[in-house]
């Protein structure tokens, strides 16, 4: 089974949090499952790394991970998710005070990620299934096939 991994279960080993997502990862590992990522979560990674990429390189093969570029309608689907999120986008304002509050905001390379995963892969392992779940609901989630 082929499982596009998200750059949020990699920094939860690179921190040593989250257990429970960690241990889905080693799962996939011993399950001999197909890991894979999209290029992105290559350059979400560097920075824990401090660009040195050779070092990069070896902790994604120690953990089994083929990086792949994304194509088209892997970008596409991205789009699609993308645009879903921009028209839904609203700044809410505090009822009290008339202030803009701060809400979570998702990046262009989640959806990179989650158009990836639902062109390339049959399930994603993440620990941020909401993003997936409200723009990719066709994407099903590690935690459903163990």
């Amino acid at each position: 089974m082929k499982i596009c991994i998200d750059t949020t279960i990699l920094i939860d080993i690179l921190k040593d949090e989250f257990k429970s997502h960690q241990e889905k990862l080693y799962t996939a590992i011993t399950k001999r499952e197909d890991l894979i990522a999209p290029s992105v979560v290559f350059a979400e990674l560097m920075p824990q790394f401090k660009g040195d990429t050779k070092l990069l390189h070896s902790f994604l093969r120690d953990h089994k991970i083929r990086i792949e570029s994304l194509d088209l309608d892997s970008v596409t689907s991205a789009g699609t998710g993308w645009m879903k999120y921009l028209k839904r986008k609203t700044r809410p304002k505090c009822s009290h005070c008339g202030n803009i509050m701060d809400v979570k905001e998702h990046f262009l390379s989640d959806f990179y990620i989650g158009g990836f995963a639902l062109t390339k892969c049959n399930a994603i392992l993440t620990r941020d299934r909401g993003i997936y779940i409200k723009y990719f609901p066709e994407l099903a989630g590690y935690e459903n096939c163990l």
